[in-house]
């Protein structure tokens, strides 16, 4: 198991731990949560010994391999796939080895080697790493691209998949999905659960906790607590003590009166019945997760104006993309006030091309986009972290354009958490989610009717997402969103639209159903409420072609499996026999030559095989 017993740990004689006690025992998974500073990134600096206490200890069994995942990696002219096979060290030293000995023209060893080599599912390691980076939303044609090719976020999904291929009895992931989408954190939460190993998850994201861990580490105050199962049960057993200690909170019956009226708008509605029973679910979870809520240090809502257009927006046969280079056509949606909007889609298919078209941030290539005379639009995306002026503080943003007194902008900065000496700070000693709720507060202050959100959680902690949540879903504006937190989308967003193949559809379903389809890797056509070119015939005939080339692949795919199951055992028996030294010492050496030249040409023939493996399971 892994301990920490009674440590001490600061900086500066500025304690973050004070006689911290954790027990975590083998095997078992572990989310790691509390308010940015309180040292969920030092205890696994602590773990690692990159740090040392300075007093107590850390105890971690001496056999235990440690995976950990890396924010920043030199970047490199090393393949994706290279790269993320590259996380099993021991494995390369082997192939290091057998290089050694096959210059050294050592036949015993190299036979030797290649045995050890097999052992530890060398033959394996690139189609595994395939599967990896094809969960994590990477093609087959980025396998082969150098690390540096890729962007940050891209990056970080390497780093992601390296650290997942390496073997290890420990892993530390510090917030596994921030630059992740909804479908690649919906994988990672399957493979997480297989994982057989000991885990710590820093993480932000409550559903993304509920579905991988199975203990919480709660730090706070110089200390930390454990409690059993995943989030929703920690917050459960919190807000029963919040409770017993006599906590009552006003701001619960607004928000039970919101969602009992979309119940009772939509209850009759056959389309809508998944949303109105998520919706039960979630009334009946209010009465024990209020309480905890309301220990916020957030106290802020969004207005919207009094005025507001029926529609807000209009986009009709709209063509959207950059240049020459045409991402959706063919759109034509409205936006009315209270909507909640959540794009769906894969990676790539253009759910913030979308937004930028919407929010006026990118020009249509064709078609028309009309916004009401009282349409104001917030648009939040990552990007403008990097716009905020870094040289000036929070304050100073606030009152850039002389719209709102000194106490006014004290007091509005509070609502967003920034206190005291904090809002004098200059924005580059900000962290990411400090950055993130500024933006946030600048776009919200002028009361926007329409608030269109790519990625808004991202960077912020637990509460702060609690309190965006709360503050969405009192907002009497409209909401157009992307995001991965799925505790968001299933509370905030009314109606899906799913992005795909270059249009924009409704989507007749919950998120359960859309995760689903992501988990089998199905495509399906969503629902669609307009008119098509198409016959039925037609799209019937094309669904029906989808689903004979879907069993087609599926065949090749089995076929492919049982023959690479055979040539691997074809191969560890050539293995064993080049491996016995009784038998190297009895055959000539023509014949030795002639089962070096069979392993060759199987070894290659195993390689193109997975090769075609992975290529038939990108295109699923």
């Amino acid at each position: 198991m892994l301990q920490l017993n009674h440590v001490w740990f600061g900086f500066d004689e500025e304690f973050l731990f004070e006689d911290l006690s954790v027990v975590i025992h083998t095997g078992h998974r572990v989310g790691v949560i509390g308010r940015n500073g309180v040292g969920k990134s030092t205890i696994f600096n602590l773990i690692r010994h990159v740090y040392v206490p300075n007093e107590g200890e850390v105890v971690i069994p001496a056999r235990w391999r440690i995976a950990w995942l890396r924010q920043d990696v030199p970047a490199s002219d090393r393949a994706a796939l290279q790269f993320v096979v590259d996380g099993n060290r021991e494995l390369r030293l082997i192939e290091k080895k057998i290089r050694d000995a096959e210059a050294r023209d050592d036949m015993n060893e190299f036979a030797e080697l290649h045995d050890i080599y097999g052992s530890l599912g060398g033959f394996q390691a690139e189609a595994q790493a395939g599967m990896i980076l094809a969960g994590l939303g990477f093609s087959s044609e980025d396998f082969h691209k150098p690390y540096r090719a890729f962007s940050g976020g891209w990056r970080i999904r390497l780093n992601l998949a390296q650290t997942l291929s390496q073997p290890s009895e420990l892993m530390l992931l510090d917030e596994p999905t921030n630059h992740l989408d909804l479908e690649a954190t919906v994988w990672l939460q399957k493979w997480l659960s297989r994982y057989p190993g000991t885990m710590l998850c820093i993480s932000h994201d409550r559903e993304f906790l509920d579905q991988t861990v199975e203990e919480v580490l709660h730090l706070e105050r110089k200390g930390g607590a454990m409690y059993q199962g995943g989030y929703s049960s920690y917050e459960r057993q919190v807000a029963e003590r919040l409770e017993y200690e006599g906590k009552v909170f006003e701001q619960q019956e607004k928000e039970r009166k919101r969602i009992q009226a979309f119940i009772d708008r939509f209850r009759t509605y056959a389309s809508k019945a998944k949303q109105v029973q998520s919706r039960v679910k979630m009334l009946e979870k209010m009465r024990a997760t209020a309480p905890l809520r309301a220990l916020s240090p957030y106290r802020f809502s969004i207005q919207a104006p009094d005025k507001m257009d029926r529609p807000m927006l209009a986009i009709d046969d709209a063509v959207l993309g950059y240049g020459s280079h045409i991402v959706l056509s063919n759109v034509t949606e409205r936006i009315y006030p209270g909507d909640r909007i959540a794009l769906l889609g894969l990676n790539g298919a253009g759910k913030s091309t979308f937004l930028k078209s919407l929010a006026g941030e990118l020009e249509l290539l064709d078609g028309s986009r009309q916004a009401g005379m009282h349409t104001t639009i917030g648009y939040f995306a990552q990007h403008q972290l990097e716009l905020l002026d870094e040289t000036i503080c929070a304050y100073d943003h606030v009152i850039a354009d002389g719209s709102v007194a000194t106490q006014q902008a004290r007091n509005f900065l509070g609502y967003w958490g920034f206190h005291g000496d904090d809002i004098f700070r200059p924005v580059s000693s900000f962290s990411g989610g400090e950055k993130a709720r500024l933006v946030l507060a600048l776009i919200t202050r002028h009361k926007p009717s329409l608030l269109v959100l790519d990625e808004p959680t991202n960077h912020l902690d637990l509460e702060m997402r609690e309190a965006l949540t709360s503050a969405l879903n009192q907002y009497e504006g409209a909401v157009l969103m992307v995001a991965h937190d799925q505790q968001l989308l299933r509370e905030c967003a009314d109606e899906f639209w799913l992005v795909r193949d270059g249009s924009v559809k409704h989507f007749d379903g919950d998120l359960d159903d859309y995760e689903e389809l992501v988990a089998r890797s199905v495509r399906v056509d969503a629902t669609e409420d307009r008119p098509t070119n198409r016959s039925r015939k037609e799209l019937r005939r094309e669904r029906a072609l989808e689903r004979e080339s879907r069993r087609e692949n599926d065949h090749r795919k089995r076929e492919l499996e049982e023959a690479i199951h055979r040539l691997q055992m074809e191969l560890n028996e050539l293995s064993k026999r080049l491996a016995d030294t009784e038998t190297l010492s009895e055959i000539e050496n023509n014949e030795l030559q002639s089962i070096f030249a069979k392993y060759g040409r199987r070894k290659k023939k195993l390689e193109d095989m997975e090769n075609e493996w992975l290529a038939l399971a990108a295109d699923d």
